[in-house]
Formats: structure tokens, C-alpha cells, sequence
């Protein structure tokens, strides 16, 4: 049998051991690319690329990457083989594995410590008579046993350790994340050695036949155990691939930039494997399943399957599908005072606020860059997402990393304005360097054609906007009663994660809740 994995939780674990890039956030930065050294991440990738040129004698030259941060530049060095990469670059993945491109491309999940891991050897699901779970290693019961016979337990907020040995997540955040720097570089520099760099990486992971993802998630988030759940991926799975808003991102500028090395031919087989997986998305069951949740689930779902439709070229469906997510379940997600009850309600409030920000922020991004304003779209109690970072800022981490929220801050502070400055108090105190990350620069207020202050767009403002983002309310909305969320229509309970079930009386204090006083 394949080797499969208990389920991980849904979003970045501070002890996981797998850097990810950014965590596959289609347009933020990961928390630890604000807080691991450049010169660590250098060195990991710099390890990993001369075993591979041990294996495979590719030339392995420095490719340096341009990146304007508000005030300052940076040369950042990153190595990249140098010639094309072959069929043997990369072992071909198992039928039910992802291919493992984490060793050229590095990267992991989001994550707020590091520690080494080394990855074990795939093992066959051993043959035993035994009626009884044992706990593994043992001499009665081989490992593979106890992963096939016995039954797994999901706990909100706790992953299996043995995820560790996984690299497909890793590989898929690091690839994203890689395209994206990649081709602003390709952008900054005007170099077509950079422009190799990407495509090389692309070919690698989504194209060639011998090292290509398969276009689905069929076995992601995979919970170990008896029967066909043990056989067979989870709704949460489709999180693992949230990156493809950077892919779809970084390919649109190469794209753009009409380089040479981004053939007719490569962009439509890479136009073939979104459009596979779209359909995926939209017909197979554990697509349906994530489409229909009422939490962060299917705000990543959306922002995958509107960047999807949007490299496909079918701006139109892309419009429709983020504004019927904004007319359905974001109605729901943001209580008056800006609370997020069904991130709120996990064991990991801040942290789940923080994730669903990030997927709440890309998809209003994406709508500027269609010309659609989600900025000022407002809940049914009134709340938008400034609300709901607003009130993210007010609230105790808990032990959760303060840190997870910058780069929403910034975003936000670029989107609505920050007339009382209290946005860049909030970056000033908890980071005092982040002018030179990243996420400062994709967060510059010219980066958004929707702000009022541009010029360069008509907006298309939703229902009760008031067309000012940039200023401060004049008088709170009024209070609106509260009802059960729509996903309760048809159902007493409702699963927000693989064995995560949740009513309306357990939510309805959440709603109901007083704004915390920062």
C-alpha cells in the first residue's frame, strides 16, 4: 500500500518542520521569511542543490534576485541549477504520491521554528494476522501494520508527526513560491538566464510526463487507517495547493513580459493542467465538499479556482465565482465587532483569523485586478475585511505568533488607508524591519487599481459601500440581530474540518461578542 498520512491540520503548525515558502498564500509572505535569516534559507538551499549536482552533474551558477522593498533594495543570491533539468533531476512520484521537487526547490510548511528532519523510505503495508492495534515501532508489528489496521483519531490543532516525512505539501509551496520571486526578478533584471530559472522549474513540477503533479488532490490530507477512509484524501487537502495563486500570479508576468523562454507550446500544456485540475476542483467530491464549507476552506478553494479561471482566460467566470463567494459565505464569516466565529471557534483561534485573512485578502486582490471592488463588501452584520483585521489586532495570540498577522496589516493598510496611522504603529511594534520583506512590497498602495485615490479603474463598488476606503467610518452600522449562518439551513451540525463539527448555539456567543479593546 502507498504511504499515507494522518491528516495535518489545515494551515502552518509552529512545530512543523518544513519551510514552505510563504505557505503557499497566494500573495503574503510566511511568517518565517520574517523571522528565519536569509543566510539560513541560502544555506538550505545551497545543501540541497549540490547533492542534487552530486547525483546529477548539473551546473549549478547564483542567481540573484532584485527585490524593491519600499525604501531599500535587495540583492537576494538564491541557486538555481543553470542547465535545463532532465527527466532524471527528479524521481518519479508513486501513483499516489506528489513528486518530490523539494529537493531542488526547497521549502515546506508555513511555520514559526524549523527543525531537521530527514525523509524516511516509503515502506509497503506489511501482512500480519494481529486483531489488535500496537503501538509502532515494535517487534510484533511492523509500522506499516499499525498504519493500515489501526484507526486514527483527528485532534483540532494537533499534527501527526509522521506528515514530517512527507515533502509533497512542502514541494508545492516551495514551487509557488519560487515562480513568483522568480518572475519578478525575470521583471527587475530583464535576464533570461532568471526566465530559465522558472521555466525550468515549472516544466518540472507541472509539465514532464516523468516528475508532473497529477492536476488533482485525490490523496491530500490523507488520515491513515482501516477501510476507504484510509485510501483516500480529505476535503482539507485542497488547502496544500493554495499556492496556485502564485503560480497563476508569476506565469502572468512572464506572460506579460513576453519572454522567449515561456513558449506557445508550454503555456498551453500549462494551460491543459489548470484547466484538468479546475475540473477537478469543481466536479470531483472532495471539491465539492470544500466549495460548500463556511470557513476558510472555501475561501482557499475560491482563490484557487478564480486564479485558475483567470490563467484559463475566462476573466468573466473568475468575476462570478469571487462574487458569489462574497454574496454567500463571506455573509457569514464576519461577525459585527469583526470576529471570525468559525475561525474563532477552532483551538487555535488567532492563528485560524490570521489564515482566514489571508485567503479573504488574495481573493479581493484578485478582484481589483479585474476591476471589481470586494474592499468594501460588507457582511450581513456589517463587518468587511478591514473589519475583521481590525479586530484581529485587538486580540490576545495566546501563544500564537504575533507575526501571522503583519503582512495582513500592510495589506490592509494599502487597500483602506491608514489615516490615524495606527496600522504602521501596529508594523513599527511588532516588526521593526518590515519595510524590507516582501509582503511590503506587493503591499504598496499603487499595487491596487480599486483604491479610490488611482484613477485607474472605475470601481464597481458592492451594495452599501460608501466609495472612500481611505476614510475612517463616520458612524458605526447598525446593529443587526442574529441568525443562525446559512450552512445551517438543511443541517443541525456542520463539519468545518475532517471531524470538526460545529452547530449554531456553539457559535452564536461569537457573533455576539463585544469588539476587544486594543
Amino acid at each position: 500500500m502507498p504511504p499515507t498520512y494522518s491528516k495535518p491540520e489545515d494551515s502552518p503548525d509552529p512545530s512543523d518542520a518544513v519551510e514552505p515558502g510563504d505557505g503557499g498564500i497566494p500573495y503574503e509572505e510566511s511568517i518565517n521569511f520574517a523571522k528565519r535569516s536569509l543566510e539560513q534559507i541560502h544555506l538550505a538551499h545551497h545543501r540541497r542543490i549540490m547533492k542534487l549536482k552530486q547525483r546529477h552533474d548539473v551546473g549549478i551558477r547564483p542567481l540573484l534576485i532584485e527585490r524593491p522593498l519600499g525604501t531599500a533594495s535587495e540583492l537576494v543570491p538564491i541557486l538555481l541549477p543553470s542547465d535545463p533539468l532532465s527527466a532524471v533531476s527528479l524521481p518519479a512520484p508513486l501513483p499516489t504520491q506528489l513528486p518530490v521537487a523539494s529537493d531542488l526547490l526547497g521549502g515546506g510548511r508555513t511555520t514559526v521554528s524549523r527543525t531537521a528532519t530527514t525523509h524516511a523510505p516509503a515502506q509497503a503495508a506489511a501482512k500480519t494476522t494481529k486483531t489488535t492495534c500496537t503501538p509502532s515501532p515494535t517487534t510484533s508489528m511492523a509500522p506499516s501494520a499499525t498504519w493500515t489496521r489501526c484507526s486514527y483519531v483527528g485532534r483540532d490543532g494537533q499534527i501527526n508527526p509522521d506528515v514530517r516525512k512527507l515533502n509533497g505539501p512542502g514541494a508545492i509551496n516551495a514551487i509557488s513560491q519560487y515562480v513568483l520571486y522568480g518572475s519578478i526578478s525575470v521583471a527587475a533584471n530583464k535576464s533570461s538566464k532568471h526566465a530559465r530559472g522558472v521555466v525550468n522549474a515549472i516544466d518540472t513540477f507541472f509539465l514532464s510526463p516523468s516528475t508532473a503533479m497529477n492536476p488533482n488532490m485525490n490523496f491530500g490530507q490523507i488520515v491513515r487507517g482501516p477501510g476507504p477512509e484510509g485510501s483516500s484524501g480529505t476535503f482539507t487537502g485542497i488547502l496544500d495547493l493554495r499556492g496556485l495563486g502564485k503560480v497563476v500570479n508569476g506565469l502572468m508576468v512572464l506572460k506579460s513580459l513576453g519572454i522567449p523562454e515561456w513558449t506557445t507550446a508550454k503555456d498551453q500544456s500549462m494551460r491543459s493542467w489548470v484547466s484538468r485540475y479546475t475540473q477537478w476542483l469543481t466536479q470531483s467530491d472532495i471539491g465539492k465538499m470544500s466549495a460548500t464549507r463556511p470557513n476558510n476552506h472555501a475561501t482557499f478553494y475560491v482563490t484557487q479556482l478564480a486564479a485558475a479561471k483567470l490563467y484559463q482566460g475566462s476573466s468573466e467566470e473568475a468575476k462570478a465565482i469571487l462574487t458569489q463567494f462574497f454574496k454567500k459565505q463571506f455573509g457569514d464569516q464576519i461577525a459585527a465587532s469583526g470576529e471570525q466565529p468559525f475561525e474563532a471557534i477552532r483551538s487555535r483561534p488567532y492563528h485560524y483569523r490570521c489564515f482566514n485573512l489571508e485567503a479573504l485578502i488574495a481573493n479581493a486582490k484578485l478582484g481589483d485586478f479585474l476591476g471589481v471592488n470586494f474592499w468594501n463588501t460588507r457582511s450581513k452584520y456589517g463587518a468587511t475585511i478591514q473589519t475583521a483585521l481590525d479586530y484581529a489586532m485587538a486580540c490576545d495570540p495566546q501563544g500564537e505568533e504575533v507575526v501571522d498577522l503583519i503582512p495582513h496589516v500592510a495589506a490592509v493598510a494599502a487597500a483602506y488607508g491608514d489615516p490615524n496611522g495606527k496600522y504602521a504603529s501596529f508594523l513599527r511594534k511588532n516588526m521593526v524591519n518590515y519595510q524590507s520583506k516582501p509582503f511590503w512590497f506587493y503591499d504598496q498602495p499603487a499595487a491596487f487599481s480599486e483604491r479610490s485615490s488611482s484613477g485607474k479603474l472605475a470601481r464597481s463598488l458592492s451594495e452599501g459601500e460608501d466609495g472612500q476606503p481611505d476614510s475612517p467610518p463616520t458612524a458605526p452600522p447598525p446593529k443587526i440581530p442574529f441568525s443562525c449562518p446559512d450552512v445551517f439551513k438543511d443541517a443541525t451540525s456542520v463539519e468545518i474540518d475532517n471531524g470538526v463539527f460545529v452547530t449554531c448555539d456553539d457559535l452564536r456567543p461569537l457573533y455576539e461578542a463585544a469588539v476587544p479593546q486594543i
